[in-house]
């Protein structure tokens, strides 16, 4: 897929290779770096080695995460602040340009906020920070690329950040895998390559368009230097000189970007050219294509192997309950049409371990010895057309490369079994293949193996959870198409009207707000002296338990949720308030589905009408995205939903953490707005005014553009 027309250098002669790379490059030294015990410290060597130009692109990044580790004065500087003050005072001439993903608020409590190299008193003028939010909604951009004068480079899965860092042993009880604030986290593999050489022109190239979408500046190339090009360590071996790269690219069609699907291109014809063995390690398995390229070649008699190592399953609850369950899918295809016993899915163990597990980050495809394809991209959809992504590809077009290629197979499985490169080597060349080496190999009283993955997919989340075009989309979805899939037509009128009270509501309170404090109306109804009553019941002993329980009463027998969050935030203030507002409605939902299960669909009949079979009918399909969408836009009020919900089939657990996830915006965005109200009728600077327009605006223009997208989206379906 050729996606620009004046590339300055030829690509590859290979016919097979000409319509998936971006640019073809030859590499004067290529490494595979495995683990954060060498990726750290070559990312630091590498620093420290450029003199004009470094450009960082990462998904996250982490000022105080150590790069040597253990962290001792012999090392010092070790953290990556204090790692690129170092490179920028020893070298006058250079110039670092940093960019993270502008990372989207569920990432919140897993980043960090305002990296120290990004604030004033330790900044530096010559490290340039930007966050990338150049990218369709819901995208981000992933690319993890390092390059420095447009000489050496790194690319991979890796980040600069946090819980990335681990010894190629993934010790059960490793003291030096720890966060920078002490905490410990499981295990980690991941991998890059280290390339050097005219490729990384290229690099230089793609990064510095990346940095002026982000940032509208235009970056120059570095000169051309005369002495020869750094390599990150001793840590980083050189498995092969002298090697053809091709870079390949995932952008989404965004703005005036055209879409880039080179990396799945790429992918697709690895794998429909192996012979032999497909070997695969990955954080995610989610990709369609990928999965229906694997499948036509396990069904095939003449097809090769097709091994994949994946993680155990995910970290967290939501990814388990989102992407596990899509994995689960391809997965039970793929096994369907594994005719001919050539699959094999894994997961790394360690002896010791459980219940912890090793998180596979790895974004590897390797087909025989004639190609390897790792970089930045999970085999998943959006990292196949929604993502920004960067991999690099060696090419096995030379017996050096092929036997390199190869030899990094080796020692991949190796690390994962407990044996040297040699020992899976020579079991390869004894039984003729990588299944039974790795089978052979394979043995009980191991510390470490690779263990059969068994995928159980619950038949009730399995319903629940929709389409990867929501969890795992390929391209960017327009929002109202995800409007679409959660609402049906007839509900959106409810919603318009909602949207358009709570617009009217906003200013309501705002205008009344600002009568009794500018105008002759507020001598009469003594606004000083009702404030003064709301800062004692805000100090008053007890008042915090005694607002949470007439308020959950309150909202359980069916008041409107919205006042009572308004009032919190005025009573207790923007976080005290959300967090009594918060649970009283946690509780009163918990309170209501308990209460609707006793009572059953007969009694709910007749309070809710026609609205129940709806709601039970959404609620029973969809689970947890169904209550977390009702919470953001309700089809029925507060407590109808939660009766309803308790009738349905709806799990407990599903309920649970639908009304959670749900709940949590909306409150939070009125008691911030409550508290700004009274902060400025008390004091009404110039800055307090400021504020609380901003904050009138957003919510009014929320209220106001909600009602009339939804009815938009009425005239147009009714068009249809």
């Amino acid at each position: 897929m050729q996606t620009r027309g004046d590339d300055h250098l030829p690509h590859t002669d290979d016919a097979e290779h000409s319509g998936s790379f971006w640019r073809v490059g030859q590499a004067d030294r290529v490494g595979l770096v495995v683990d954060g015990e060498n990726w750290f410290p070559a990312f630091a060597d590498l620093l420290s080695q450029a003199r004009q130009q470094a450009i960082i692109l990462c998904w996250d990044v982490d000022s105080r995460v150590a790069m040597y580790r253990p962290c001792d004065a012999d090392r010092a500087p070790c953290h990556l602040t204090a790692v690129l003050q170092r490179a920028l005072t020893n070298n006058p001439a250079l110039e670092v340009h940093l960019l993270p993903w502008d990372f989207a608020m569920i990432y919140a409590f897993e980043r960090e906020w305002l990296p120290l190299f990004n604030r004033p008193l330790a900044g530096h003028p010559r490290l340039h920070v930007t966050f990338d939010g150049e990218h369709p909604l819901g995208a981000s951009q992933h690319q993890k690329l390092l390059v420095i004068d447009d000489r050496a480079a790194l690319v991979g899965g890796f980040d600069p950040s946090k819980w990335r860092w681990d010894h190629r042993e993934h010790a059960p009880d490793d003291e030096v895998r720890h966060d920078p604030d002490g905490h410990p986290f499981p295990p980690f593999h991941d991998l890059a390559f280290a390339v050097t050489g005219p490729v990384c022109r290229d690099l230089g190239e793609l990064a510095r368009q990346r940095w002026q979408r982000a940032t509208g500046q235009s970056l120059a190339p570095p000169a051309a230097p005369t002495s020869p090009a750094p390599w990150p360590g001793e840590r980083v071996s050189v498995e092969l000189a002298d090697a053809r790269i091709g870079i390949t690219r995932t952008l989404p069609a965004w703005r005036d970007q055209a879409e880039v699907r080179e990396i799945e291109a790429t992918l697709c014809h690895l794998i429909a050219e192996a012979r032999d063995c497909i070997y695969i390690e990955n954080q995610y398995f989610t990709s369609h294509r990928i999965g229906e390229a694997l499948i036509e070649r396990l069904e095939s008699a003449s097809g090769p192997e097709v091994i994949l190592v994946l993680p155990r399953e995910k970290d967290g609850w939501l990814e388990r309950l989102t992407m596990d369950v899509l994995r689960a899918r391809l997965i039970n295809r793929l096994r369907r049409a594994d005719r001919h016993d050539r699959l094999r899915m894994l997961y790394p163990a360690v002896a010791k371990l459980e219940p912890q597990m090793i998180s596979v980050h790895s974004k590897l495809v390797i087909g025989d010895d004639r190609q390897i394809n790792l970089g930045s991209a999970n085999t998943s959809n959006r990292s196949m057309g929604f993502d920004s992504e960067l991999n690099l590809s060696l090419l096995g077009d030379s017996e050096a490369s092929r036997r390199a290629i190869v030899a990094m197979r080796h020692e991949l499985l190796a690390e994962h079994l407990g044996r040297s490169p040699a020992a899976v080597a020579a079991a390869v060349d004894c039984h003729g293949s990588v299944i039974a080496a790795i089978e052979a190999l394979n043995q009980p009283d191991q510390d470490r193996w690779l263990e059969p993955l068994e995928i159980r997919l619950d038949p009730t989340i399995n319903r629940q959870i929709p389409d990867s075009a929501v969890i795992d989309p390929e391209r960017a979805r327009p929002p109202e198409e995800l409007i679409d899939m959660f609402i049906e037509n007839r509900a959106r009128r409810p919603i318009r009207r909602k949207a358009a009270a709570f617009a009217a509501l906003i200013a309501a309170l705002v205008g009344i707000a600002l009568l009794l404090k500018f105008t002759p109306l507020g001598d009469h109804v003594a606004p000083r002296e009702l404030l003064a009553c709301l800062a004692e019941l805000r100090h008053m002993e007890g008042g915090l338990s005694i607002f949470f329980a007439l308020a959950s009463l309150a909202l359980l027998l069916g008041a409107p949720a919205t006042p009572m969050v308004i009032a919190a935030g005025l009573l207790f203030g923007a976080w005290a308030g959300f967090g009594v507002a918060y649970s009283a409605l946690t509780l009163a939902a918990l309170s209501g589905f308990i209460a609707g299960h006793f009572l059953g669909n007969d009694a709910l009949r007749r309070l809710a009408g026609k609205r129940l079979d709806r709601l039970s009918r959404h609620l029973a399909q969809r689970g947890i995205l169904t209550v977390f969408s009702l919470r953001l836009m309700p089809l029925a009020p507060f407590t109808v939903v939660n009766l309803v919900a308790g009738a349905s089939r709806i799990r407990f657990r599903d309920f649970l953490i639908g009304s959670l996830a749900g709940l949590a915006p909306g409150t939070v965005a009125l008691t911030i707005f409550s508290d700004q109200l009274l902060r400025t009728v008390m004091d009404p600077s110039p800055a307090t005014l400021t504020v609380l327009a901003l904050l009138t605006a957003l919510f009014i223009g929320i209220g106001w553009g909600l009602s009339r997208w939804l009815a938009l989206r009425e005239q147009a379906s009714g068009s249809r």
